[in-house]
């Protein structure tokens, strides 16, 4: 179900609440890219990838706001997939192209930050080969709300970790935590409601364990007590 979520630290705060107003682009571009966000928001990001390299080949060999927002994209599907490499290039290409001192710098810390990713890429192959309690202790050292990437990523990671042991109580305060700096990452909403789901569903199978307990209790307090009777009836 679950692997650890690679999200850029700070690029979307810039980039996807960024407009593309006065920005044009071919009809087959904008559709490629309309259909890629859709892909997108619904966490195929695979398929959303595939879409954006259609849309930038679409409109080949010209720099635009549309191309650089698709860019952004890309690179953002690209850490989900833990593509770190493909991510240095497209982040690389993204601060080349950067337009303003806040861009430049963004991007620089980005690429820096992606040049130290191999912690990381360790965790996502740790939980991908079940070794949770390696990861979550990993994890845990670096986990920070502070902006940067791995702390970032990190934090997400330790909270899937904690909810495939079973912790879900500390899963969920996890990404709690998480949404409140980053409500926007849709991945930690579909865990956190998974977790509520989970706890829901455990709630009821408790109440169900504690009715069938009580009918068995009170099945053989009758029977204790018609034996009873029983045996007064026969003296």
């Amino acid at each position: 179900m679950k692997r650890g979520y690679l999200t850029a630290a700070a690029v979307l705060c810039l980039s996807l609440s960024m407009g593309l107003s006065g920005c044009g682009g071919s009809d087959r571009l904008m559709e490629l890219r309309t259909s890629a966000i859709e892909h997108f928001n619904a966490g195929d990001y695979a398929s959303a990838e595939e879409l954006f390299d259609q849309a930038l080949k679409a409109d080949y060999g010209r720099v635009s706001e549309v191309q650089l927002d698709i860019l952004r994209y890309r690179g953002e599907c690209e850490l989900r997939l833990g593509k770190y490499d493909e991510a240095a290039d497209t982040y690389e290409a993204l601060l080349h192209n950067a337009e303003s001192e806040e861009d430049t710098a963004l991007y620089e810390e980005l690429c820096t930050e992606l040049g130290s990713l191999d912690q990381l890429a360790d965790m996502v192959d740790g939980i991908e080969a079940g070794s949770y309690q390696e990861v979550y202790d990993q994890a845990s050292a670096l986990a920070e709300l502070d902006g940067s990437l791995i702390g970032k990523l990190s934090w997400f990671n330790k909270a899937v970790c904690a909810e495939h042991l079973g912790n879900y109580e500390e899963a969920y305060e996890l990404f709690n935590e998480y949404l409140k700096v980053y409500p926007d990452d849709q991945e930690a909403q579909k865990e956190a409601a998974e977790l509520i789901k989970q706890a829901q569903a455990k709630i009821k199978e408790l109440r169900q364990v504690t009715n069938e307990y009580v009918d068995d209790a009170l099945r053989r307090t009758e029977e204790s007590i018609n034996e009873a009777l029983s045996r007064v009836r026969d003296s």
